[in-house]
């Protein structure tokens, strides 16, 4: 058995610079046939880009010395309690919540978070479910919590939209949010992976749905997109008929959401919590 740690701390999380702010959303709003935002408001899968490196590191550091492995990106939480400001110093933390050992390989459930510097509070909390194909040689640990879900007793009307996924775009948002995985941009890494092509990032089909959803029940407010969760369950390749579906719940300020690919569920359970309004945030 391997030990693994509990938990890591980036010295800083990188600095979110307005102009990348406003790229990262404007990328994302093309899939959506939609102009760029008029504003550098960052919106809540900044919290993402931001702690991404150092989950990164962190699962790398868990996997190395195990050979070769694949990653899979299982599901997604995301509690926003401020939203990111350009300029604003801040630490990233990683901590390992729970890991277990299955058929296919070890699960883990990894934790970031965003914290400001200045005072310490909290300003966003990550939980990311990964499963690391090909390594079954971790300790267990901790307990595998199901992700939220969103109860539909008397939901709303649902609302689709067609999403432009093809192979620029997928690599333009790569280089947007800093995710440079070759299975998202190589053609023949992707194949050797298993894939029929290079795939869509999974985060990039929430970031539609944020973006989507904020336009239609936020007043294009993305500020007001508080809290995220998403499972993912099969990937999306460039030039499939992919769609969006948004469907607001009974309660009024929570909307779930689906991607399906091909007439097939590539996102699913998906769901994001919208704050009372404030102003406008295009």
């Amino acid at each position: 058995m391997t030990t693994l740690p509990d938990s890591a701390l980036g010295p800083s999380a990188p600095s979110l610079d307005a102009d990348a702010a406003l790229r990262y959303r404007t990328v994302t709003r093309r899939a959506l046939g939609r102009p760029a935002p008029g504003r550098a408001v960052a919106g809540p899968l900044a919290a993402f880009v931001l702690t991404h490196p150092l989950a990164e590191r962190t699962v790398a550091d868990l996997a190395a010395g195990h050979g070769p492995y694949s990653l899979v990106h299982l599901a997604q939480e995301i509690e926003l309690h401020h939203p990111p400001r350009p300029g604003a110093p801040l630490d990233a933390t990683a901590e390992l919540d729970a890991v277990r050992v299955e058929p296919k390989g070890t699960r883990l459930v990894l934790t970031t978070t965003l914290a400001d510097r200045a005072t310490g509070a909290e300003q966003a909390r990550l939980t990311a479910h990964i499963l690391l194909v090909g390594i079954r040689a971790a300790e267990p640990r901790g307990t595998l919590v199901p992700m939220a879900a969103v109860r539909q007793e008397t939901p709303g009307a649902t609302l689709s939209s067609d999403l432009g996924i093809d192979r620029e775009w997928i690599a333009d948002y790569g280089h947007a949010a800093g995710d440079l995985n070759p299975v998202h941009l190589d053609t023949e890494t992707a194949r050797s992976a298993g894939f029929e092509d290079v795939i869509a990032h999974g985060m990039s089909l929430v970031a539609l749905a944020v973006e989507e959803a904020a336009e239609r029940y936020a007043d294009g407010d993305v500020d007001r997109v508080r809290a995220i969760g998403a499972r993912f369950a099969r990937p999306v390749l460039p030039g499939e008929g992919t769609t969006l579906d948004l469907t607001p719940v009974a309660d009024g300020d929570t909307v779930a959401f689906t991607v399906r690919s091909q007439g097939a569920v590539a996102v699913k359970g998906g769901w994001l919590r919208l704050a009372p309004a404030t102003g406008a945030g295009r």
